[in-house]
């Protein structure tokens, strides 16, 4: 099981949570020069961002993900803008199974 960084913010102690849950290994804060990710899920390719109060809408946002979406080792971004445990939950669960459509 993964354990949080102290520095994290409840949203991330939630998505967390819910990701062991699911059953997902996880690397929490992992580093793609010169990026820091909240959450990356080798297994699947992943990135979860806890977005926050602000979210990531700002046009370095969006090059940021571009940016790690043209990296081999990442194939999807999951931005998580629910900020209360259930919800969080029904998002993310919502996003990993939609990861697949993208694809066909």
């Amino acid at each position: 099981m993964n354990l949080p960084p102290r520095d994290y913010t409840q949203q991330e102690e939630i998505i967390a949570r819910w990701l062991s849950k699911f059953g997902l290994s996880y690397e929490p804060q992992a580093y793609y020069h010169p990026y820091v990710v909240d959450f990356y899920i080798p297994e699947i390719k992943t990135i979860v961002e806890a977005d926050g109060v602000y979210g990531h809408l700002g046009k370095r946002d969006r090059k940021r993900d571009s940016d790690l979406l043209s990296l081999e080792d990442i194939d999807y971004i999951i931005h998580i803008k629910e900020k209360t445990n259930e919800k969080i939950k029904d998002q993310l669960w919502l996003e990993l199974n939609n990861l697949d459509k993208g694809l066909e």
